[in-house]
């Protein structure tokens, strides 16, 4: 009898467990079941992979999932959809190029009444993670725009995924490659210069070289026991003898003295350079005047003015000793 009332335990507590089991899985799996549900019908333009029973959050919080999925739709479905584009992110999908969007896939979403979904609130598809699955956020509604009824239609937006994110990457990536790509062939023109500049037999070495062997230069001549060091001490023992023993003072005496000299001695020579000037224009006008002092020149051969032979005759006049000589041998 004890052995009967164990086993019925046993078989209530397994009946129980099943049943238990079986709600929970009604309850995930049909949430419609035990909750009043609502539907909406939420445009894309493309359902980007999501599935069947995906995640629908309000704000970030799950309210509901996915019920069915419709590609393409009708063109009165697009236009109705594109009636109530409301655009959101530069960057979101769809990018209308000419202000209206084109809508190709309609999701119908179940979510709890309860949840407060307004009309103008934004839908948008994204995905959880960088390798999670697909969902939708429905945002930034106003209590103004009245709660959403049920078949209310969402313009959707959809979060570009990782091949687009990289696809939009590269666009931008690749200017800013093909710029580094032509600093890199700048930096190695520059490297390679710079190489050909510091080579071993380049100009800027030998330019070096030359200022290096113009510094030893340098040092070998300032050095303590160099030519110039010797003559700069000589030097200064000359002008340190000059100075203490005044010869400074008497050489310019002594210069002084010469220069007057000298100077009287110019003006005492003025006169016999001017009878020097004038003797040999005199021989240059009549050379013969050096054998025949008295001869003159015939008009016919002389064009020289009278002025001069008048003064070359006083000066010949005022000679007659030097001129003696020469008229008696003539005799």
């Amino acid at each position: 009898m004890q052995l009967q009332k164990n086993e019925i335990m046993t078989g209530l507590l397994v009946v129980g467990t099943v049943a238990v089991l079986v709600f929970v899985l009604v309850l995930l799996g049909a949430p419609g079941l035990f909750r009043p549900l609502v539907t909406y019908k939420i445009y894309f333009d493309n359902a980007a992979g999501i599935k069947q029973g995906a995640v629908v959050m309000l704000a970030g919080r799950k309210i509901g999932q996915v019920q069915k999925m419709f590609s393409p739709v009708s063109r009165e479905e697009e236009r109705r959809a594109a009636a109530v584009f409301r655009p959101e992110e530069p960057n979101a999908s769809p990018t209308p190029p000419t202000g209206k969007p084109k809508y190709e896939a309609r999701i119908d979403v179940q979510v709890d009444r309860n949840a407060v979904v307004y009309r103008d609130a934004k839908t948008r598809l994204m995905q959880l993670g960088l390798l999670g699955d697909m969902a939708i956020d429905i945002t930034q509604g106003t209590e103004a725009s009245g709660r959403a009824r049920a078949g209310e239609i969402f313009a959707g937006e959809r979060t570009p995924d990782f091949s687009e994110a990289a696809a939009k990457m590269l666009e931008i990536i690749k200017p800013v490659a093909v710029e580094a790509t032509n600093t890199m062939k700048d930096l190695q023109q520059t490297a390679q210069n710079l190489n050909h500049i510091t080579d071993e037999n380049s100009e800027m070495n030998q330019a070096l070289s030359q200022i290096k062997l113009f510094g030893e230069h340098i040092a070998d001549m300032t050095a303590p026991d160099s030519a110039l060091s010797h003559s700069l001490n000589n030097i200064e023992k000359i002008s340190t003898s000059l100075t203490e023993n005044n010869n400074i003072e008497i050489t310019l005496q002594n210069l002084r003295s010469s220069s007057e000299k000298l100077k009287l001695t110019i003006n005492d020579l003025g006169p016999t350079g001017q009878n020097i000037k004038e003797f040999s224009e005199t021989i240059k006008a009549q050379p013969w005047r050096l054998i025949w002092p008295g001869t003159k020149k015939s008009a016919e051969k002389s064009p020289t003015p009278a002025t001069s032979e008048a003064t070359i005759t006083v000066r010949k006049s005022a000679k007659p000793k030097a001129s003696a000589t020469p008229s008696g041998s003539g005799r």
